[in-house]
């Protein structure tokens, strides 16, 4: 009897103890677990629009230990066209992307290109938030941040063959979304060829030139190809870091203030980088022999017209109430 006796009570301890533990694990607070999100980049993150994104995200990994990490894929596991789609879905949590991979859902946000204020003052006039709501609706998203406010597009050629604005006519320019109406008001021929592509397309002569902003063109190899910078550059550069709302409601405070904190560091890193990569772009083109063709205030003019014209046609009620609260 005492041997059984000895037997019951190791049997019962044993159990109390396994109990006890599975009482532990679940008593964990959900705010001690660890958040991975998957994000994913519009262009490789070796180039001069790339590499801000990987720096915000190398921040959010530094200073998220423990509560938030990021998981970073490029566009050769998910093309950049794609990536609005898959946040949409929730396959992905956050993206870097131009407002042209997802004007198709949302064209309002093309009021972002024709911006003269920076972050801190589009949020500051309530037009983030305005925007905000259209990307929850249409995108199930939110913009975080952006970057590249201020650099200005660019068309560069392959030949030095344009003296005016007429010349345009006919050329065969590599285009995408945001470029379209001004080509179109130039008279230009519009080929959409990935970015991938458009190395192939310049050396074969399939375009006559490009369409692209003053950073990174030597990034992509292209600087060995193009002649002539068109100037003056027009619209402003902006590459949204876009979240999934749903996926960024479901964060723990701790963890949205990391996400938070990474905002205000990113946007203040941005602004050496912004003179760093500008300095070195156009050092970079001046040394491949790219010459600059000034063809005055009225080319600039036509690229804002024919763009607002766009915006406004696509979204007839959106882009004009957006956009003074992104004008100075």
């Amino acid at each position: 009897m005492a041997a059984r006796h000895n037997i019951l009570t190791k049997l019962g301890c044993a159990l109390g103890t396994f109990v006890f533990g599975i009482a532990g694990l679940a008593a964990s607070p959900a705010s001690a677990a660890e958040v991975q999100l998957k994000a994913a980049s519009f262009i490789p993150f070796k180039t001069a629009f790339g590499r801000p994104f990987q720096a915000f995200v190398d921040h959010i990994n530094e200073t998220g230990k423990g509560v938030v990490q990021v998981q970073l894929v490029g566009p050769e596991a998910i093309p950049g066209m794609e990536q609005p789609n898959a946040l949409r879905s929730g396959l992905v949590d956050m993206i870097a992307t131009p407002p042209s991979m997802y004007r198709n859902a949302v064209p309002e946000a093309h009021v972002q290109d024709l911006s003269n204020m920076t972050q801190a003052e589009q949020r500051a006039s309530g037009g983030q938030a305005a925007l905000n709501e259209s990307l929850k609706k249409k995108l199930n998203a939110v913009s975080l941040t952006a970057y590249g406010n201020g650099v200005p597009f660019y068309i560069y050629l392959t030949e030095d063959k344009v003296d005016q604005i007429e010349d345009f006519e006919g050329l065969r320019i590599r285009s995408q979304p945001n470029y379209a109406p001004f080509l179109r008001a130039l008279g230009a021929s519009q080929t959409m060829v990935p970015i991938p592509e458009t190395y192939t397309a310049l050396e074969r002569g399939v375009v006559d030139g490009i369409g692209y902003p003053g950073w990174g063109i030597e990034d992509l190899g292209w600087d060995k190809m193009l002649k002539v910078r068109i100037e003056p550059g027009f619209y402003s550069v902006v590459v949204n870091i876009l979240m999934n709302d749903k996926k960024l409601e479901q964060l723990t405070p701790e963890q949205r203030k990391v996400i938070d904190d990474a905002v205000v560091w990113f946007e203040e890193y941005m602004v050496q980088y912004d003179k760093e990569a500008t300095q070195k772009s156009l050092e970079a083109q001046k040394a491949a022999g790219i010459k600059a063709v000034d063809l005055g205030p009225e080319f600039e003019k036509l690229a804002r017209k024919a763009m607002w014209e766009d915006v406004v046609k696509n979204s007839p009620k959106e882009a004009p109430a957006l956009r003074p609260l992104f004008q100075k």
